[in-house]
């Protein structure tokens, strides 16, 4: 029997309860044929009739509405097997061409135990929902959908959510796509245009596998696992100059300091200068890396890191700028995605300047901070950047936190003004001015010189902010069985408590480093005080003796000097203008030499009566109202 050519409800959803009738009547060898003519015709369309094709089929689905009751029992009856298990499997899409959301998810509305949660357009939102989607069983991710290139994801995808099953939807389902799909981690190929069964299959096959693979992972199998790996912080500038490695490497060495593995990566791949900071000579860097990205290993990862002597491993960047772009973004996010499967935290150095590397690791980081100075040009280059993300679907605004740098009370622009005009979250933590502070740390290479408490504090409260100390990947405890709501409220009061501890241990260390500041303090100023004092009873001998010189002067010029009368008349003269003890016979010291009274009068030491071995002596011209020589 001769195929037609257009066989009854080929192509047309509404028409094919009747045509799966005619189908059921007809001998096996001709379906077989019959079904062997359409995928050939259906290959053979051009690109743009298949899109027309697919956009036809989903206007009518939309158009069809509700069905009776009868008739979706009936298609659901001939199309699929049942549920898995006996639950309905919840699928994901990630694509950006609607007319192929449209078409499948009119497809899914056929099939019985299976519906959609959703729609995500762009390789970050997939990420994100992968991991909020409760009880997510299949991912169905389109080729073409970016940035990131889909293989490069399902492998991100592999890391995070070991359990989760991707089917690729590939334009052409040639071997070749299958078997790379395969060698990423897909648990199947589908094309653009699926049939009904063939959609069922696959679907059904690969959330059977998670289902399966979750069972192996978690007994209890209430919960999805999200993968153990670390946490990845990307530190960006929003300009050059405002910071940002200074922050990531004290990041670094504050997470090491309170017993996390951290790995401190340089991805300011031109101008990156981290191992400057912790004045460390490396001849690797993450280009050595490169080659062998699609392999990495235990032993190829720490032939190519420094470990550093405060904690943190670090991964520079390559000594030549020039060399930037033989490290590309695949090969990046393959070292992280390594590096993370490692180290509990990775700190991204991510500099001033974007480039397609970075833009892979802010894409893949948990937390994304901006450095910022309070000045109008910072704040507006990290608005331009945050929404240069947002439009490349790098990045959503609420996922972007601006710390602002080098804040002062002085300053001109506070933090609430510079939180409205960046327009994201603005960390609770600043980051003070202390660039005295930093100028040994910096110099030197030694994060710990740093000589600002103020400093070390708002490091610690960017720690906090960000949750660079909470765990991750832990066992499930006995909280796990309860409800969703608990666990939440749970979670948060041990997050509450660990920061209060934390605070404590901070208040602490606070209260007796300014003890100790006081201690060492204090005979200081008593030193100090005490040079003051002896100043002043210097000064007081130096104005004593010059009163008694000129008092001896005039009384030697009315009396003369020649008699132990005269002397002792001049001396008693002498000391009436001095008080105290200064006018001791030990202590003032008179004589009469070339026509000048000369005093000397010991310096007291710290206190009146206490003489020091040096004198002041001061001379005053003798005048004599007579002539000399008349015997006086």
């Amino acid at each position: 029997m001769r195929v037609p050519d257009h066989p009854a409800g080929a192509g047309d959803p509404g028409r094919r309860g009747h045509a799966g009738a005619d189908r059921d009547e007809q001998p096996d060898a001709e379906r077989g044929r019959a079904h062997h003519v359409r995928a050939v015709r259906r290959r053979q369309r051009p690109a743009d009739l298949r899109g027309g094709v697919r956009r036809a089929r989903a206007a009518r689905a939309d158009r069809r509405g509700p069905e009776r009751p009868g008739q979706e029992a009936g298609r659901h009856l001939r199309h699929t097997g049942g549920p898995v298990n006996g639950a309905d499997v919840k699928v994901l899409l990630a694509t950006a061409d609607r007319d192929l959301a449209a078409l499948l998810n009119a497809q899914f509305r056929e099939l019985a135990g299976m519906e959609v949660a959703g729609v995500e357009a762009g390789t970050g939102d997939v990420v994100g929902a992968a991991a909020s989607v409760p009880d997510l069983d299949v991912l169905l991710l389109h080729q073409r959908l970016g940035p990131l290139p889909a293989l490069d994801l399902i492998r991100e995808l592999g890391v995070r959510h070991p359990h989760l099953p991707v089917v690729l939807i590939a334009e052409e389902a040639t071997a070749e796509t299958f078997g790379a799909a395969m060698a990423a981690g897909a648990r199947g190929v589908i094309s653009t245009e699926p049939t009904l069964s063939e959609l069922h299959n696959r679907v059904e096959s690969a959330a059977e596998w998670g289902r399966t693979m979750r069972r192996h992972f978690d007994s209890s199998y209430q919960t999805p696992l999200t993968g153990r790996v670390g946490t990845l912080l990307a530190v960006c500038g929003a300009k050059g100059g405002t910071g940002a490695t200074t922050i990531a490497v004290h990041l670094a060495v504050a997470a090491a300091a309170a017993g996390r593995s951290v790995c401190l990566v340089d991805l300011d791949l031109q101008k990156g200068d981290v191992a400057g900071y912790l004045d460390v000579v490396h001849r690797r860097s993450i280009l050595d890396l490169v080659a062998a990205a699609d392999d990495l290993d235990g032993t190829t990862l720490a032939e190519a890191l420094f470990v550093h002597r405060l904690g943190p491993h670090l991964l520079p960047a390559p000594a030549e700028g020039e060399r930037a772009e033989d490290v590309p973004a695949r090969a990046a996010r393959q070292i992280l995605a390594a590096l993370r499967a490692r180290y509990a935290i990775v700190i991204v150095d991510c500099g001033a300047y974007m480039s397609e590397t970075n833009a892979m690791a802010v894409e893949l980081a948990d937390r994304v901070l901006v450095a910022a100075t309070p000045d109008l040009p910072a704040l507006r280059g990290a608005k331009r950047l945050v929404r240069m993300w947002a439009r490349l679907r790098i990045r959503k605004d609420e996922d972007v936190a601006v710390v602002l740098n080098r804040h002062d009370r002085r300053n001109e622009i506070q933090p609430d003004l510079a939180g409205k005009i960046v327009g994201v979250e603005l960390l609770g933590a600043t980051v003070p001015a202390a660039y005295r502070a930093l100028e040994e740390a910096s110099n030197t290479g030694t994060p710990t010189a740093v000589k600002g408490s103020d400093f070390r504090k708002a490091i610690s409260g960017i720690v906090r902010e960000t949750g660079l100390l909470d765990e991750r990947g832990d066992a499930p405890d006995e909280t796990a069985q309860s409800a969703p709501g608990d666990r939440d409220r749970e979670r948060d009061r041990t997050r509450d408590r660990d920061r209060e501890r934390e605070r404590d241990r901070e208040h602490g260390r606070d209260r007796g480093a300014a003890t100790v500041d006081f201690a060492a303090t204090v005979p200081l100023i008593g030193l100090l005080l005490l040079l003051c004092w002896q100043t002043f009873l210097t000064g007081l001998t130096s104005m004593y003796a010059s009163h008694a010189a000129n008092e001896a002067a005039r009384a030697v010029a009315v009396l003369g000097y020649g008699t132990p009368e005269a002397r002792k008349e001049v001396r008693r003269r002498a000391v009436a203008r001095v008080s105290g003890p200064w006018g001791g016979e030990d202590v003032l010291h008179l004589a009469v030499e070339n026509g000048f009274a000369k005093v000397t009068i010991d310096v007291p030491a710290v206190l009146p009566g206490w003489h020091s071995t040096f004198g002041l002596t001061t001379r005053s011209k003798i005048v004599y109202e007579t002539a000399p020589g008349d015997g006086r």
